[in-house]
């Protein structure tokens, strides 16, 4: 199995990357934050991979996700056209866990409280979610919650 490398190790790929010009556009080459790197966790929690947001002001314009080994899983840019930020989300509602959780406590049932929160993927790893375990008295269910959106995971055998 190959080195698993750390978060400052997928900072500075991060930066490397986009200073070399290979990936975005000039005003994220130039403009972006790099995020701190957060770690995602396959289906039984174990590490799969790191997401790396790019922010400009208060929108995330762009995404990393590297493997463990900082091989380049996929670059994703939330820009319609080179320099147009309008369509970017909020970089929080991405990459700020007290946000995440907000949004998850809000969809929540009566009773129930959120018991653990991380970052995961629905079915497919580059599908990057944040997953809420609630408890309710007895019982317990999962949310995913990707930006704003909230929703319960759909059946681990579907496609989508």
């Amino acid at each position: 199995m190959a080195e698993r490398r750390g978060a400052a190790d997928m900072r500075a790929l991060a930066r490397q990357l986009l200073d070399s010009g290979s990936y975005g556009d000039e005003p994220v080459r130039r403009s972006a934050a790099i995020a701190e790197p957060l770690l995602v966790a396959g289906p039984r929690r174990e590490p799969h991979s790191w997401l790396v947001g790019l922010t400009i002001a208060d929108r995330l314009a762009a995404v990393f996700q590297f493997l463990l080994d900082g091989t380049v899983m996929r670059y994703s840019s939330y820009q319609r056209k080179a320099g147009d930020l309008t369509h970017g989300p909020p970089a929080r509602d991405w990459l700020d866990a007290d946000v995440v959780r907000a949004h998850a406590t809000a969809n929540a049932r009566p009773g129930e409280r959120i018991e653990d929160l991380w970052l995961t993927y629905d079915r497919n790893p580059d599908r990057v979610v944040w997953a809420a375990r609630l408890r309710g008295g007895a019982s317990s269910r999962t949310l995913f919650v990707a930006g704003d959106s909230v929703y319960e995971p759909p059946p681990a055998s579907t496609f989508g």
